[in-house]
């Protein structure tokens, strides 16, 4: 059973919806490593990394994933590529890919010794997955709506519910015996899937 350290936009929803995504994903149970960092929009799980990885590598950590919304527009922020030049959209804090962005901090000594670590930027937002769970029809696609609040409010309604709602609302999508394969039509899922494949292969560390 992995032990991994999570670094979300937002620790009392984000968090617990990947630790259930990777669990769902690896096919067995995950741990959510405790800390005392709290992480409350991108940048600070950016600009946390480095301390937060320490702190893991201390208590033992191997695994680690970091986890930021897209927000991107149609000239901003773009859909990550396998060709992108990393360092180069990492500058370009205003446009630049947030994939890129995250995984241009990413310590070098973090994955020496065996250590793994995955980037994941789903497109728009996290709520883009849970649509696709529910059977939404995105027309136009998640990857073409720009405005993150709009698919937000699709999948919560408003007023938006107390946060416990919206995260077992969320857990109780993960549980449809055809989670995986819904989640596997967007493209930013199936990153994530190659991102974790090599933690499949150690399941005991």
């Amino acid at each position: 059973m992995p032990t991994v350290a999570l670094a979300t936009e937002f620790d009392d929803y984000d968090a617990e919806i990947y630790r259930a995504l990777l669990a769902l994903t690896m096919q067995q149970d995950v741990v959510r490593w405790p800390t005392e960092l709290r992480f409350n929009g991108c940048r600070s799980v950016r600009h946390l990394m480095e301390p937060f990885l320490r702190q893991a590598e201390k208590s033992d950590v191997r695994h680690a994933l970091f986890a930021i919304d897209n927000d991107g527009g149609a000239r901003r922020h773009p859909e990550h590529d396998d060709l992108h030049d990393v360092a180069a959209q990492a500058r370009d804090e205003v446009d630049g890919c947030r994939h890129c962005w995250l995984t241009d901090a990413l310590p070098a000594w973090w994955t020496e010794g065996g250590r793994r670590a995955a980037i994941v930027v789903p497109v728009q937002t996290l709520e883009t997955w849970l649509l696709t769970l529910r059977g939404d029809d995105l027309l136009p696609s998640a990857e073409q709506v720009y405005n993150r609040d709009v698919l937000k409010k699709r999948f919560f309604g408003r007023p938006k519910p107390p946060i416990t709602v919206c995260r077992d609302q969320a857990l109780t999508l993960l549980k449809q015996d055809d989670a995986l394969e819904r989640l596997r039509r967007r493209p930013s899922f199936r990153r994530f899937e190659v991102a974790i494949d090599s933690w499949r292969v150690h399941p005991s560390e």
